[in-house]
Formats: C-alpha cells, structure tokens, sequence
C-alpha cells in the first residue's frame, strides 16, 4: 500500500529529506524524462547526496536528468510516501526552464520530451500524480499571488484575519472558493480555458475561483463570472446548489440559467484565453481527453445531478 500525503502544514528537519523532485514546464509543457532501463516517463528528480541541501539537489538532478542550463526553480512543499508502514521524505520543487544544453553522456536518463500534461504512461503512478497535482495548485496560487482572503474557522466562521493568496494556509484555516455554472436555455455549459501561465494552463473549466476579502459567496460568485468571461449576470438568476468542506476549502456551487453570446465575452489576460459553449457530451469528451479540469467537471456533474432530480 502505497500512500502520498503533501505536507505544506508541517515542517520536516531538512536531514530527513531523501529525494528531490523538479516539476519542469519549458515554455507551456511539462518536461518529463525516460530512464534508460524504463519505459515510462517520470518528473525529473532523484536522491539528495551526502552534503547537499534539497535545493542543490534539485538543481543538479534537473541538468543531469534534462540538460536544463537557464532556468528559475522555487521550493514548493514537503512531500511524504508511505510504503506499507514505512515512510520517506522529499522536497517538491518547481522549475520554469528557458534553455537546454545536452543530456551529460552519464547521465541514467535515456531522453527527455515535453507534454502537455502528465504522461498516462508513468513510472510510480501512484506517487507522481499527487506530486502534479500539488504543484498546479501551488502553481494556481501563484497567479494573483498578493490577494487577500478571509480566513475562516472549521466551523466556516470568520476569524476576522486575512491571508495572502500566494502562501499556504496554516493548519485548521480555511477559505471560501465558488464554483459558477453558467447554462443557457439550451441545456449548454459555458466553459473557459484557463490561461497557459495557471496552474492547469490551457485545460477546460467552468468559472470559479476564491473569495477576496469581504466577498460573500454570491458575490464572489458575480465578481469570478465578470472577471472570467466579462459578463455581468443577474444574481436572482442564480442560486446555490451545492457545498462541500475540503481539507482547507469551503467549496460554494452556484448554478445561473442565462443566455450569453461568447463572441461578446471580455477575457481578461493571465485569466482566460478561450471560451465556448458545450454540451454535457462535448464536456465528457474532453474529461475523458484530459483538458477539462478534474474538479470542475465533477462539481458540473453533481450540479446536473441535482438539477435533474
């Protein structure tokens, strides 16, 4: 049994840390590597040697394994697997590469290659998704990293403190997050693209984000559906259908019957780069494709759920 527990509310001795691991993107992709024993892809990454810190690690592992000789890298979280009980420590990493030099000729890896999403062909598939996963949220955290939100309690009570977006929350803080589903009187969805910098750039959704400080739920909703598409919709237009309690999230589903014509749409940059309508089927397609966000196509499917009852 193999369990990926991501720690970004505890702090790990650095001397415990045995891996390393370098979730690279060159330009838009995602650079994956191919061992030479393997055949399966793998983010870049591998042990801490005796006298190095995890970033000097992360740093050494990704040109051996890559080639990379011009990039940025920025720590992003401790990460735990346990294996049947017992458990090993690494550090998560994110690197923006610019340029490659060649794969040194000792190096284990046998080629690189860049993908637009994680590879379905993976070697440890039951620890590298998490990792992937991990990182596009950091990565999602990132855009409009000076943002303030409310923080509340476990209990979804204000705690009267602010939080900047672009940390991790401390344990037992949470967050409002809403979730827009805008349909039109044709039983349509509009979804937008999100912007190639996000955390899950150039992948489907529907509208949705966090509440800014002083936001309620509904207007977080309106302001999200504004600055995503640039449409004003009508609040009694709308109403809630759905919440949840995640690990760090208050998670508010609103659902809005409106007809909106995308051609007049306002997509504002670094948010949204496309935007259509599609239908139920239209949007399984591109789930099963892998470039519809996960979350949001299962918050869509509750939403169709409750609305066809």
């Amino acid at each position: 049994m193999i369990n990926v527990k991501i720690l970004t509310n505890e702090k790990i001795d650095e001397s415990l840390h045995k891996f390393a691991v370098v979730a690279a993107k060159h330009g838009e992709d995602w650079v994956l590597v191919r061992h030479k024993s393997r055949t399966t892809w793998e983010i870049p990454g591998g042990h801490i040697e005796a006298g190095e810190t995890p970033l000097d690690a992360a740093k050494r592992e990704l040109f051996e394994e890559t080639g990379a000789v011009d990039f940025d890298i920025k720590e992003i979280t401790s990460y735990a697997v346990d294996v049947d009980g017992t458990v090993t420590y690494g550090k998560l990493f994110f690197a923006d590469v610019r340029a490659f030099g060649d794969i040194p000729e000792d190096s284990e890896i046998a080629e690189k290659a860049c993908f637009p999403a994680l590879s379905a062909e993976l070697a440890y598939p039951e620890i590298q998704p998490a990792l992937y996963t991990a990182v596009q949220w950091w990565l999602n955290l990132q855009s409009s990293s000076n943002e303030m939100w409310d923080v509340l309690d476990e209990n979804r009570v204000s705690t009267g403190r602010l939080h900047r977006r672009g940390d991790f929350l401390k344990k037992g803080d949470y967050h409002l997050v809403v979730l827009v589903l805008l349909e039109n009187s044709k039983g349509e969805f509009l979804i937008t693209k999100r912007a190639p910098n996000k955390g899950y750039g150039n992948m489907w959704e529907t509208t949705g984000g966090s509440a800014i400080a002083g936001d309620s739920s509904l207007t977080a909703a309106l302001r999200e559906v504004k600055e995503e598409t640039g449409f004003d919709v009508r609040a009694e237009d709308g109403k809630l259908v759905h919440s949840w309690q995640g690990s760090e999230v208050f998670v508010d589903v609103w659902h809005f019957i409106c007809d909106l014509d995308p051609a007049m749409a306002v997509l504002q940059a670094g948010e949204t780069c496309d935007i259509k309508y599609a239908t139920e089927d239209e949007i399984e397609a591109l789930y099963q494709e892998g470039k519809f966000v996960a979350g949001s196509y299962n918050e869509l499917k509750r939403a169709i759920e409750k609305r066809n009852k």
